[in-house]
C-alpha cells in the first residue's frame, strides 16, 4: 500500500505562507546588490530557489526594488493575470510566468519608463492561491497543497502523507477546468475521473498516474467496514480492503475472535443499513444452528452490524438494533476496536 511506501504522519497540518524567494538581477552594471536590497531579502528555502512555480490569479507576491522602497510593495495578481504597480503605466503580466520572469519584466518596465537606470528587482511569492490541489478523504493529511511544478497523482498523495489504513481502493479526481490554465487558453469544463488505487500502486497501468491540474480535487474513498459487537471476545469494526471476496457471519465472528461464554447464540441479530435502504433491516440469526451447519451462512454487506446479546437479555429486536447501532457509532467515531484486515 501507498501508506507503507511513502510513510505516515501523526498530525494534520499544511505549511502556508512559506515564502518562496526568487531574485532577479536585471541589467545591473556592477552585478552587485546593495546592502539595503540584501537586508530586505529573506533567506530562500530549498524549494524557493527552483523558481518552478507558475503564477496565476489570486497569488500574492512581494516586490522589492533595491534603493527604491517607494516602488516596492505587496500585490495580488488580478483575475486578468496582471499586476498593477505604481509608477508603471502598463500592467505587468504575471499569469503563466515564474517569479524570475515577472521580476525581469518589472525591471524592463522600470528602465523603459526612465525611472531607474539599472533596476534590481526581487520577487517573493508569499501566498499560493492559483495553483493548488485539494486532497480529501482517507489520507493522513487532507489539505490544500501548492503545485510548484508538474505533479502526478502519486506525488500529491505523498504530499498528503499517504493513505490511512482505513482507505479504500477508489480515488476520485474532479478536474475543475472552469478557469483556463493560462491567460491565453480557454476553459474546457469540469470532469470526474475514477482511478483504481490498486492498479495505480502496482504500476499495472502507468496512464492512471495522471498529472494534476490547478484546482483539481482528489478524494480517496474509505474502505467498507463491518461491525461485530456485543458478547464477542474483541468487538470492533473491521475494514474490508478486499470487499469483492465477501465476508460471512462466521468469518466475522472469527475476526472478533469468537464468542464469550455469556453469548446468547440463538438470539444474534444482523442489522443492515445498506445504501438505498430507507429503513434498517433486522435479520435474526441462530448461531447454534449456523455452527451446526443446519442453516446456510450468509454474507455481510458494508456497514452491517452483527450483534450478539448476552444470555438473560430480554430486549426486543428493535432495542437490540438500537444498541448495536450505538456501539457501531462509538467505534466509527472514536476508533475503539477498529481493525484493519484483508478479508
Amino acid at each position: 500500500m501507498l501508506s507503507q511506501s511513502i510513510g505516515r504522519y501523526n498530525t494534520w497540518r499544511a505549511c502556508w505562507c512559506l515564502p518562496v524567494v526568487i531574485s532577479c538581477l536585471a541589467m545591473s552594471a556592477s552585478g552587485q546588490i546593495g546592502k539595503q536590497s540584501q537586508a530586505a531579502t529573506p533567506m530562500p528555502s530549498e524549494k524557493a530557489v527552483s523558481g518552478d512555480y507558475i503564477l496565476g490569479p489570486g497569488d500574492i507576491v512581494t516586490i522589492t526594488v533595491a534603493d527604491s522602497p517607494e516602488l516596492s510593495g505587496r500585490y495580488r495578481v488580478g483575475e486578468n493575470g496582471q499586476l498593477n504597480l505604481p509608477s508603471i503605466s502598463t500592467p505587468i503580466r504575471a499569469w503563466g510566468l515564474t517569479a524570475v520572469e515577472v521580476a525581469k519584466r518589472i525591471a524592463e518596465a522600470l528602465k523603459a519608463s526612465d525611472l531607474l537606470r539599472d533596476p534590481v528587482v526581487n520577487v517573493f511569492l508569499e501566498e499560493y492561491h492559483s495553483r493548488t490541489v485539494t486532497v480529501l478523504g482517507a489520507v493522513t493529511k487532507p489539505s490544500v497543497y501548492p503545485l510548484e511544478r508538474p505533479t502526478t497523482v502519486l506525488e500529491v498523495l505523498s504530499l498528503a502523507g499517504g493513505l490511512i489504513p482505513q482507505s479504500g481502493n477508489t480515488l476520485t479526481l474532479v478536474r475543475n477546468s472552469s478557469r483556463p490554465e493560462s491567460a491565453t487558453s480557454a476553459p474546457t469544463g469540469d470532469s470526474t475521473l475514477t482511478i483504481d488505487l490498486a492498479k495505480l500502486m502496482q504500476g499495472k497501468d502507468p496512464s492512471l498516474n495522471l498529472e494534476v491540474h490547478p484546482g483539481d480535487v482528489i478524494s480517496v474513498s474509505p474502505a467498507p467496514v463491518i461491525y461485530v459487537v456485543g458478547a464477542v471476545t474483541k468487538p470492533g469494526g473491521f475494514v474490508l480492503q478486499d470487499p469483492g471476496s465477501g465476508v460471512t457471519v462466521l468469518q466475522a465472528l472469527a475476526m472478533a475472535e469468537g464468542l464469550k461464554s455469556v453469548a446468547a447464540r440463538s438470539r444474534t441479530l444482523l442489522v443492515r443499513r445498506s445504501a438505498g435502504l430507507k429503513e434498517r433491516q433486522e435479520i435474526p440469526i441462530n448461531l447454534d444452528k449456523l455452527m451446526a451447519g443446519k442453516i446456510r451462512d450468509q454474507y455481510m454487506e458494508p456497514n452491517d452490524i452483527l450483534f450478539v446479546p448476552e444470555s438473560g437479555s430480554k430486549k426486543t429486536a428493535q432495542a437490540m438494533a438500537r444498541t448495536a447501532e450505538q456501539a457501531a457509532v462509538g467505534i466509527a467515531t472514536y476508533g475503539v476496536g477498529l481493525r484493519v484486515g484483508k478479508y
